[in-house]
């Protein structure tokens, strides 16, 4: 466990430090900030939808996901978020609702980082129980469109 988020951690600081030497820090825009918190608030949305049609439209062509395993290309993450919801599904997991908590956007000219915890709230059965998850988000901007680069997850 250790060694993995010792190596999330290094991506996570190299990445910082390219978009540090590409763009210096710009004070991100109060409108662009609520624009991609908006974002993640409908990608979660549409996540648990199994809409991944919407997802794949906000994921860059060179997306990939940093897991404690592997890196998954865009096609990986969409196949596993498919799969994952049809499995709850058969188990008769559901979501209840979900929010963001604590969220942190850092603007870097045409980059962006987007910290928060995903606090949920599902059903198994009869049962009700929680589950907090720390994700760290990079988005680029494309022909003034916000596309995810690159998303990393942590269980609190």
């Amino acid at each position: 466990m250790k060694s993995t988020l010792l190596h999330d951690s290094i991506i996570a600081i190299g990445i910082c430090i390219c978009l540090w030497s590409c763009n210096s820090i710009t004070t991100s825009s109060p409108d662009e900030d609520k624009k991609l918190l908006n974002l993640e608030n409908e990608a979660i949305e549409r996540e648990f939808q199994n809409d991944t049609t919407f997802l794949s439209s906000l994921m860059d062509s060179t997306f990939i996901e940093l897991s404690k395993d592997k890196i998954k290309d865009k096609h990986d993450v969409l196949k596993t978020i498919f799969q994952d919801n049809i499995y709850k599904l058969e188990n008769k997991i559901s979501l209840d609702s979900f929010r963001l908590e604590e969220p942190i956007v850092h603007a870097y000219g045409n980059a962006s980082i987007v910290t928060f915890i995903l606090h949920t709230f599902r059903k198994k059965g009869d049962s009700a129980y929680e589950r907090r998850t720390r994700f760290y988000d990079v988005w680029v901007k494309r022909q003034e469109q916000w596309k995810a680069v690159t998303w990393q997850a942590t269980p609190l």
